[in-house]
């Protein structure tokens, strides 16, 4: 079963176009993980599947569930670590 899924996922603010129709699928189970140079959309990628900002358009799904009409059930499923986490140095 698919774990993780964007569709389509496009964030624009103002006239800056930060990530452009990303779709991916990652199956349950899987460990993934994002890498490229700054400014390529990593950040705004992993806020929308988080449901922290919005999409301009797409979807995102976290085992099914959508993140933009249930935020906080979406999270209880997805464990994400931020490069600058909320840890303890």
């Amino acid at each position: 079963p698919v774990m993780i899924e964007a569709e389509g996922l496009t964030k624009q603010f103002g006239s800056f176009l930060a990530v452009r129709d990303v779709s991916f699928q990652v199956p349950r189970g899987q460990v993934v993980a994002f890498l490229g140079p700054n400014g390529a959309g990593k950040t705004t990628t992993m806020r929308l599947l988080t449901g922290f900002i919005a999409p301009t358009r797409g979807s995102a799904r976290i085992a099914g569930i959508d993140v933009q009409a249930d935020r906080i059930a979406a999270a209880e499923r997805l464990g994400y670590l931020p490069e600058n986490g909320p840890l303890y140095p």
